[in-house]
């Protein structure tokens, strides 16, 4: 009979075992002012795919925060589940290289990034990790995990560090918010593609009574809001000139006003 593989663990425990397990809400934020998920302009999801484990740098919740061993060896979420899962490789080796997961490992990824249990499997990511580690010493291969689904997130960055940083300047009179609209859904060779379009819409007060508004592009809000943010959201000679310019010159109350 096999040697379990939490012994294993304890008694061969490789040095990456030491390294903390990162936290996808710190590279996927969903909670506070701007959600992440609103700047995403596309989504890619491929079932029953293959994953190097190595790959594999973190988690949501459950065990982030903790080293790869201590989640194995002293879990601060339900032991009982973690020890199951240990438990149940132990009656089915192949179950992580066969495909018989079936997608019970659910990973994301960010712009190319590397690869978070998400949603669900955490307790089986932390076992596959150091089930592959044991086979790579026994054999000299490591090995894929079969079965897992892929979700590729990709978001314009760029735009959503912008609209982070123009928050402060609601109290100078900019208000910015995002839609997110659903362009494209296709399926193609195993993969589920969904493409969003963004699009910004931006008010902004500090010409007095004269609000200026108006619905831009991703391309657009960037050069806004660099615009505002060189300039500290002051508003210089120029800006005046040119609002009393379209105003009263070219009958345009409306349009922002900024550097392309």
């Amino acid at each position: 009979m096999s040697q379990p593989l939490i012994e294993y663990v304890t008694g061969n425990t490789p040095s990456w075992a030491q390294e903390t397990i990162r936290n996808w809400e710190k590279v996927f934020t969903r909670h506070g002012e701007v959600d992440t998920m609103q700047f995403v302009i596309r989504e890619v999801f491929e079932p029953m795919s293959q994953i190097d484990m190595r790959e594999v740098v973190g988690q949501w919740d459950h065990y982030a925060g903790q080293t790869w061993l201590d989640a194995a060896t002293d879990p601060q979420y339900k032991p009982s589940k973690m020890c199951d899962a240990f438990r149940k490789y132990d009656e089915n080796p192949s179950y992580y290289f066969s495909g018989e997961l079936e997608n019970g490992i659910c990973l994301s990824s960010l712009n190319g990034g590397p690869w978070f249990s998400d949603s669900g499997g955490n307790h089986r990511t932390i076992v596959a990790k150091f089930a592959c580690e044991r086979t790579f010493g026994e054999t000299d291969i490591y090995p894929q995990i079969s079965g897992v689904l892929k979700h590729h997130y990709v978001a314009d960055l760029e735009a959503l560090d912008l609209f982070t940083k123009l928050l402060p300047f609601r109290d100078q009179g900019i208000h910015a918010t995002v839609e997110r609209g659903q362009m494209k859904d296709s399926r193609t060779s195993g993969k589920h593609v969904i493409d969003y379009e963004l699009a910004f819409f931006v008010w902004d007060s500090r010409f007095g009574d004269d609000a200026r508004s108006q619905w831009l592009s991703p391309q657009q809000f960037r050069h806004f809001a660099r615009h505002v943010l060189r300039r500290n959201g002051q508003l210089t000679r120029l800006d005046r000139l040119q609002h009393y310019w379209l105003q009263f010159g070219r009958n345009d109350s409306g349009s922002l006003i900024y550097k392309n």
